[in-house]
């Protein structure tokens, strides 16, 4: 499995960053579709999908706008 994809039941994660900004997005997509990295909606710059460990923990957040944001677990 490659670096840039944690496979959730049905649904891989991938990180999309911005080089420019360093923001950072998240895609739950069909296991093994590979979508185009999209332009930055911060800066409008092209972003590029980012590695993630497959031993690293996820958890979604919902925020107090009701946007759910995946963020690290530390331990």
């Amino acid at each position: 499995m490659s670096a840039k994809r944690v496979s959730l039941i049905s649904y891989d994660l991938l990180r999309e960053l911005c080089d420019h900004c360093r923001r950072e997005r998240f895609h739950f997509v069909p296991m093994g579709d590979a979508p185009e990295p999209t332009l930055c909606s911060q800066c409008g710059q092209r972003s590029k999908l980012a590695d993630m460990s497959e031993s690293a923990i996820w958890r979604l957040v919902m925020q107090p706008n009701g946007e759910m944001k995946v963020v690290p677990l530390h331990a």
